[in-house]
């Protein structure tokens, strides 16, 4: 009992999920090997960074912006709501926003390199800026609980987790549920939204590439000598600084206010971010080249799905 119920949690987090996919890597995020070659791409011209204000990398345009990833959910959730209503059930639509993440732009550079922003961590430290992550507490306490007919109806699935045509009163039941013919309305398969396995491969893989490229290897000692000297024993800017049990309070401590203003000042005085994120994008364009006719499939799949979004909503 407690598998299928995991399952049918899983089939209802399907959103959350994805949004948190969608993020990119955060700081101290594990990532999974993504798309190798034999020896490291080359780069040439590395930029000074002492910021990422202006970086974009180069999957950027394969993937979904924060903007649309909330607009598609939303309409997901319109469609689900009009066909549980079809079935004689309300199923009401979420009515608050998704987080400002403080994402410009869909690879997360924003977050991607760890704690860039020198004046957000005088004044945050490692925590989120006020408005930039939602509350677990309202996470957890709000949104329908669905019974057993609505559990099916939502997912088409039974309690044993097996595929259901009918409900209990002989109704043919979409299939995937009203979650599946909604996501089917907006991407054209029950089973998929939002960004494609291929490009996430590229993303979050060659954030992992890069970690261990001698060249950001290199410039990791470098940060952590730096740290090293201001009296912080870290080994490189993924072990996430002040993640520790005393900065984890409600609000950020002087300790921790120092900390990450140390991490910032190293992470300039090294370049970690220029080399970084300029290594990250050679392992980038070398997975994608190998791939553009898949990546020009999936710029089609976008526009189609922000505009079945957008037609959603415009009739919502």
């Amino acid at each position: 009992m407690r598998a299928r119920t995991r399952q049918r949690t899983l089939r209802i987090g399907a959103a959350v999920a994805l949004c948190a996919a969608l993020a990119g890597c955060a700081e101290g995020q594990a990532a999974e090997p993504g798309p190798t070659a034999s020896g490291p791409p080359p780069v040439t011209g590395v930029p000074t960074m002492l910021g990422v204000g202006s970086l974009v990398l180069p999957i950027e345009p394969y993937l979904f912006t924060d903007r649309q990833v909330a607009r598609l959910f939303r309409a997901r959730a319109v469609l689900t709501a009009v066909c549980m209503e079809r079935f004689g059930h309300r199923w009401p639509v979420p009515t608050e926003t998704a987080p400002d993440t403080g994402t410009l732009n869909p690879a997360n550079t924003a977050h991607r390199y760890g704690i860039t922003d020198a004046r957000l961590a005088a004044r945050y430290g490692y925590h989120p800026a006020p408005g930039t992550a939602p509350s677990r507490a309202k996470e957890k306490s709000t949104g329908p609980k669905p019974g057993p007919e609505e559990m099916l109806l939502l997912t088409g699935l039974r309690d044993d987790g097996t595929p259901a045509a009918e409900d209990e009163r002989g109704r043919a039941v979409p299939a995937g549920g009203c979650q599946g013919e909604a996501t089917a309305a907006l991407s054209g398969d029950p089973e998929k939204i939002g960004n494609r396995e291929l490009v996430g491969a590229i993303n979050i893989g060659s954030y992992g590439d890069s970690q261990k490229d001698p060249r950001v290897v290199e410039v990791f000692r470098a940060w952590s000598r730096c740290m090293k000297r201001h009296g912080h024993q870290y080994a490189d800017p993924t072990r996430a600084p002040g993640k520790a049990p005393e900065f984890t309070g409600p609000k950020a401590t002087r300790a921790e206010i120092a900390l990450a203003g140390t991490d910032v000042r190293c992470k300039r005085e090294t370049n970690v971010i220029g080399v970084w994120s300029s290594v990250d994008a050679a392992y980038q364009r070398r997975a994608m080249d190998a791939k553009t006719r898949e990546l020009a499939a999936v710029k089609q799949d976008i526009r189609r799905q922000v505009t079945n979004a957008d037609r959603v909503l415009r009739t919502d």
